[in-house]
């Protein structure tokens, strides 16, 4: 029986980046990706859901961010980095992210990272680029 009950009650899997998303990154996290992407602060905000008057709030208390929002920062920086590995270097990788695609439907891939479902669409073309061939 303590067997059964061992094997039904799943592990918890914990590591540093699980625990840092779910205590919610510090907000100068957010200025400092738009810095890396090259992008206006506004098109980050809008694509975390975030207004700019609770980022100033956060930033001026020295709040952290959501979990949310965090997450959504984390899918952000593992596209980045695999962009990075399929193009080399992290320039390229970027002017991809923001760069219209077709095969994505004409969307820039950055746009589609607000949602899991779209930042699945761009890993999926990354590595599509990344293995020369189709899903």
């Amino acid at each position: 029986m303590a067997i059964l009950q061992e094997i039904s009650q799943p592990e918890v899997i914990s590591s540093p980046m699980i625990e840092t998303v779910r205590k919610g990154f510090p907000a100068v996290r957010l200025d400092q990706m738009a810095r890396q992407l090259a992008v206006d602060r506004a098109m980050l905000l809008a694509l975390l859901g975030l207004s700019e008057r609770t980022l100033q709030r956060k930033t001026q208390t020295e709040a952290r961010l959501s979990p949310a929002v965090s997450d959504r920062l984390a899918r952000m920086d593992r596209i980045i980095a695999l962009a990075t590995e399929v193009f080399g270097e992290t320039e390229k990788a970027v002017q991809w992210l923001k760069r219209p695609s077709r095969a994505i439907g004409t969307a820039m891939p950055l746009q589609l990272l607000d949602t899991d479902p779209g930042t699945q669409r761009v890993e999926r073309e990354l590595r599509q680029i990344q293995f020369s061939f189709v899903y």
